[in-house]
C-alpha cells in the first residue's frame, strides 16, 4: 500500500522508518508475527544509494534464515557478480585473497529495489514512500511521527533504519557525527575498464593515506563502483579536498592506470558518509531500537554495512516480538537486542576498530602483512581476521 494523502493520521503497532537493507529485513521478519505494522521512506524505488555496491555473506545468510525460499528470489536476482577474491595492491605488490563464502557485488540502487518489492510482496507490511519524517515526539504510548506533508503516524514501537542521517537516531538518541570514527567516502561509475575481473574486488593502498583505500568493485556489463574513503577527522585536519584526492589517487597509481587509463566515467563524482561501529553508541531505548547505519553499524577495515544492517533489521524484529509478546517496552528489555547484536559482531567491530588505529599509526604493518602473506598458513590466518 502506498499513500501520499496528507494531513491524514495514521496508527500502526509498529512503524519502520526507512527502506533501506535494514528496515526491508525487519519488515520480512515481522511478517507473522500478527503486529500492525508500516514501512516508511522518503524515497521512491528505485533510488539510488551511494556505497560500495559490495553484499557480503552476512547479509544473503540472513535474509535466507528469514525465509529459505527468498533464497530462490535472490538466485533468480540477476544484476549480480559473485566475489571469488580480493586483490590487493601497495608499492607495486599484489596478494590475493579467494573466498569460499558467498558475496557479491550488485548496484545499490538494483540490490536495494529487489530488497524493497520483496518486501512489498511478501512481509503484509504497509508502506509508505515519499514519506519524510520530520519530528518524532514521545508519549507515554510510544510515538508520534509527523511527516514533511503533514501526514502523522503514531505506533507503539518504532524502529529507525533511516541511515546515516537518521532523524531517529539525533531525536532520540542525540547522535551526531563524531570525526573520528566517521569516514567521507566518495565514489563513481566507470565503463570499460581494462583487465577487469568480474569476480575478482580490488583494493589499492598508498603509503601516505593508511589506513584508506581506494578500491574497486566489478559490476556487471564490464562496469566497476570506484571509490575511496578516509576519516572524516583527517580531512578536516589536512583540509584535504576528498574529490581531488580521489583523482591524484589514480594518477599515481600505475596499476590503476593500467585499468582506468581508457575507461569511461559515467557517473558524477559523489560524496557519502560512513558511521563506523567504532565505539558505544546508544542504539535502542524505550519503545525504540536503532538498525543499520542509524545505529553506526559499519565496519572500520571494510567498511561494509550491508551485512550488519540486513542482521540488525532480524534481531529488532524478535526483540520487536518479544516486546509485545511480554508486553514489556521498557529501555531495560529491548536492551536484549544490544546483546544479541553484539554478541554476533561486538568482537569483529572492536578487533577491526584496533587494526585500523594500528595501521594507522604504524605504516609498515602493511608491509609486514604482504611480507607475512609469502607463507601460506600465515597468508590463511591473515584472511580469517578480515
Amino acid at each position: 500500500m502506498s499513500t501520499t494523502l496528507a494531513h491524514a493520521h495514521h496508527y500502526y503497532d509498529v512503524i519502520i522508518s526507512g527502506a533501506g537493507p535494514a528496515g526491508t529485513t525487519c519488515a520480512l521478519a515481522l511478517k507473522d508475527s500478527g503486529l500492525k505494522v508500516a514501512l516508511l521512506d522518503k524515497a521512491e524505488f528505485p533510488r539510488d544509494k551511494v556505497c560500495g555496491d559490495a553484499i557480503p555473506g552476512r547479509a544473503v545468510k540472513t535474509l535466507f534464515k528469514i525465509n529459505p525460499l527468498y533464497e530462490a528470489a535472490f538466485n533468480s536476482f540477476e544484476p549480480k557478480l559473485a566475489t571469488r577474491k580480493t586483490s590487493l595492491y601497495y608499492k607495486g605488490r599484489n596478494i590475493s585473497f579467494n573466498w569460499v563464502g558467498a558475496a557479491y557485488t550488485s548496484a545499490r540502487i538494483d540490490f536495494d529495489n529487489f530488497l524493497f518489492l520483496l518486501a512489498r510482496d511478501n512481509s503484509g507490511a504497509d508502506i509508505y514512500t515519499n514519506t519524510e519524517i520530520k519530528t518524532v515526539t514521545k508519549d507515554k504510548a510510544g510515538f508520534l511521527l509527523t511527516a514533511k506533508d503533514g501526514r502523522t503516524f503514531s505506533c507503539s514501537m518504532l524502529i529507525g533504519a533511516d541511515g546515516a542521517h537518521s532523524v531517529i537516531a539525533k531525536q532520540l538518541a542525540g547522535r551526531t557525527i563524531d570525526r573520528k570514527n566517521h569516514v567521507g567516502s566518495v565514489r563513481a561509475y566507470y565503463d570499460n575498464i581494462n583487465g577487469l575481473d568480474p569476480n575478482t574486488t580490488e583494493v589499492y593502498f598508498n603509503k601516505k593515506l593508511l589506513p584508506s583505500y581506494l578500491w574497486v568493485f566489478p559490476l556487471p556489463g564490464n562496469r566497476a563502483n570506484v571509490g575511496f574513503g578516509m576519516l572524516s577527522d583527517e580531512i578536516a585536519k589536512r583540509k584535504i579536498d576528498l574529490k581531488r584526492l580521489f583523482y591524484e589517487f589514480i594518477q599515481q597509481s600505475p596499476e590503476l592506470q593500467t585499468r582506468l587509463g581508457n575507461a569511461t566515467q559515467i557517473s558524477a563524482l559523489e560524496g557519502f558518509g560512513l558511521p563506523l561501529g567504532a565505539t558505544e553508541v546508544k542504539i535502542s531505548g524505550n519503545r525504540f531500537i536503532l538498525t543499520g547505519d542509524a545505529a553506526s553499524l559499519i565496519d572500520p577495515i571494510s567498511g561494509d554495512g550491508i551485512g550488519n544492517a540486513m542482521l540488525s533489521g532480524k534481531l529488532a524484529a524478535e526483540q520487536t516480538i518479544r516486546c509485545f509478546t511480554n508486553n514489556d517496552f521498557s529501555e531495560q528489555h529491548i536492551h536484549t537486542y544490544n546483546r544479541a547484536l553484539m554478541a554476533s559482531i561486538g568482537k569483529e567491530l572492536k578487533t577491526h576498530y584496533y587494526a585500523r588505529r594500528v595501521l594507522a599509526g604504524a605504516p609498515i604493518l602493511l608491509d609486514t602483512v604482504f611480507l607475512a602473506c609469502r607463507t601460506p598458513l600465515l597468508k590463511s590466518l591473515i584472511q580469517k581476521g578480515l
